[in-house]
């Protein structure tokens, strides 16, 4: 078993289970906003996810933003309800969602007590393709703060690259100062958390609760449902 001296945890689905939180923020966002109150709740999440999983792609191409990534979402769902809106509606709404899905995380005793085990002996730290303005406040929610200092969380917003393109990885290492062969990359994106990781140099760990299948020939060092399966391993 190799041994790590650094540990980096995607945040998103990794450390707690973003998903859910987004699909309730959005949810009550819809019931409650006056831009949807009145719409399908149903279909109107459908459009937001279609919509955003269209646009994922042009985000990690760089030929659009978080904030114009918002924008579209949001505009390009309305227009399926025939209807068109400006940009401070589309911000009171991102506002909106915004905290009711920041009221949806919170802390999990188990990621919690992980992450404490994990800290004694390792150099923890988060590689995230997320937003700036919602990150920190993740972590505080999840009461993790401690275990990850600002200056070892890396935001793609900020870096300019989104995993997995190799230089948010090899930024990683050198601001750190450690050695690629020293790390541990722990995500649940194959791409972006196992794929690019290895590419860089680094090991991993996928943590893979739904049974979805690798999309290229890398070999991570294991496959986890959840966060404390990684004790034993490192």
């Amino acid at each position: 078993m190799p041994a790590f001296t650094t540990i980096l945890f995607d945040l998103d689905d990794t450390l707690f289970d973003f998903s859910a939180c987004w699909e309730k923020g959005m949810q009550h966002t819809i019931a409650t906003h006056p831009l949807t109150a009145d719409l399908d709740g149903k279909e109107m999440l459908e459009a937001l996810r279609r919509h955003g999983d269209d646009l994922w792609v042009d985000v990690l191409a760089k030929r659009y933003d978080f904030a114009q990534y918002r924008q579209l979402r949001l505009q390009r769902s309305m227009a399926d309800f025939n209807r068109q809106i400006g940009a401070q509606q589309i911000d009171d709404f991102q506002r909106a969602y915004a905290a009711a899905c920041m009221n949806a995380v919170t802390p999990d005793p188990a990621v919690q007590g992980t992450v404490a085990r994990l800290a004694e002996h390792h150099t923890l730290g988060i590689v995230t393709n997320g937003p700036v303005d919602m990150a920190f406040i993740k972590l505080d929610r999840l009461e993790l703060s401690e275990y990850f200092p600002k200056e070892r969380v890396f935001i793609s917003e900020l870096i300019g690259y989104h995993k997995p393109d190799p230089r948010i990885y090899s930024t990683v290492v050198e601001q750190l100062g450690v050695q690629s062969k020293q790390v541990l990359f722990v995500g649940d994106t194959w791409e972006a958390d196992v794929a690019g990781p290895m590419d860089a140099g680094f090991s991993a760990v996928w943590i893979n609760p739904r049974g979805k299948k690798p999309t290229s020939e890398h070999v991570p060092l294991a496959v986890i449902e959840r966060l404390d399966q990684l004790l034993p391993l490192v």
